[in-house]
């Protein structure tokens, strides 16, 4: 039985190996345009975001309220410091970047797709389809990155190790033409278990904005 199982093991190694993302796209596709959010066929990531953050908030309220029953009459529980407003909204700038919230994308690939750059509100990215690198998290944390395409899905997927990860993915959907973006995150990570759809409009228009220097580079 062993053996059998070895065996298995074995001859299943091509095809986890087949599943690493591709260099170029399944057949000729490019996602290369202006596009603007259709807020009404798309998910509310701030809304999903504004949901998590009081779940968070209220476990917080609860654990202090079960520390205050543990412990003797008349002892209070050490308030724990609470953040300044310009932490809080830093912290909720960066969780809306990491939730990829931006009115519109403007994307540019090579012919072959191997090549893709992404704009959005926050700033520009550049990517190598068929690349494994290791990049840093908007946390901090270091990940590896894969790049690449799934069929007509452009695909980058960061993952930290016993850590968070997100899958960020690109498509034209096949009926409209209009551009698809997913964006969803599991593991060690307050956003886990999100998962965010959103759909655009093809628009003629500029490149967005760069982002603000003094934030950083977009992950």
């Amino acid at each position: 039985m062993r053996r059998l199982l070895f065996l298995l093991s074995v001859l299943t190694l091509p095809s986890m190996a087949s599943a690493a993302l591709d260099a170029v796209p399944s057949r000729s596709t490019s996602l290369t345009g202006h596009w603007q959010m259709n807020v009404a066929q798309s998910d509310d990531a701030e809304r999903l975001l504004a949901q998590r953050l009081e779940k968070e908030y209220a476990e917080e309220r609860r654990w202090r309220e079960r520390a205050q029953a543990m412990n003797p009459p008349g002892l209070d529980v050490p308030a724990a410091a609470s953040p300044s407003e310009e932490r809080r909204r830093r912290r909720i700038d960066r969780l809306k970047e990491m939730l990829g919230v931006t009115q519109q994308l403007d994307i540019s690939q090579d012919e072959r797709g191997t090549k893709v750059e992404i704009a959005s509100d926050a700033g520009s990215r550049r990517f190598v389809a068929g690349t494994r690198s290791q990049v840093s998290m908007p946390e901090g944390e270091l990940a590896d990155s894969e790049v690449g395409w799934d069929g007509d899905w452009f695909v980058i997927d960061r993952r930290v190790k016993k850590g968070p990860r997100v899958v960020e993915k690109y498509r034209l959907v096949p009926k409209t033409g209009q551009l698809e973006s997913i964006i969803a995150w599991s593991g060690e990570t307050v956003l886990s278990g999100i998962k965010v759809r959103r759909i655009f409009d093809r628009v003629e228009g500029a490149r967005p904005p760069p982002a603000d220097p003094a934030l950083g580079p977009s992950p």
